[in-house]
C-alpha cells in the first residue's frame, strides 16, 4: 500500500539536509521503495514529504540509513537532536499517477 510520509523538524536547515542526503548517498543510489522526495522550508526548520511503496520501505529506511546518518550529521554539524525525535506522520495513499 502506497503511503504519504510528511515530518517536521525544527532547528534543521537546507544545508543541514543536503548533507544528510550526500551523506546517505540518497540522490545517487535512492532507497528501496521511495517514490517522491521533497523538502520545504517552515519558519522554524523544514518540512519533508515522501511517498513509499510502503510504511514498511519507509520504516526500514529510517531505521538503516535515515537514523544513522541523521546521528552522524548531526554530531558533525553540532546540532541537537530533540528528544524525542519528531515523529513522521504517515497516511495511506491512493490515486497515484506516475509521470516517469
Amino acid at each position: 500500500m502506497v503511503v504519504l510520509m510528511e515530518l517536521d523538524f525544527e532547528g534543521v536547515s537546507r544545508e543541514d539536509v543536503e548533507a544528510l542526503s550526500n551523506d546517505m548517498g540518497a540522490r545517487e543510489n535512492p532507497p528501496a521503495g521511495l517514490i517522491a522526495h521533497v523538502v520545504t522550508d517552515t519558519a522554524n526548520g523544514i518540512h519533508a514529504v515522501d511517498i513509499w511503496e510502503s510504511a514498511a520501505d519507509f520504516q526500514r529506511f529510517a531505521q538503516e540509513q535515515l537514523m544513522p546518518s541523521t546521528k552522524k550529521i548531526a554530531q558533525e554539524r553540532g546540532l541537537q537532536l530533540p528528544d524525542p525525535l519528531p515523529e513522521p506522520k504517515i497516511t495511506e495513499a491512493y490515486d497515484l499517477i506516475r509521470v516517469s
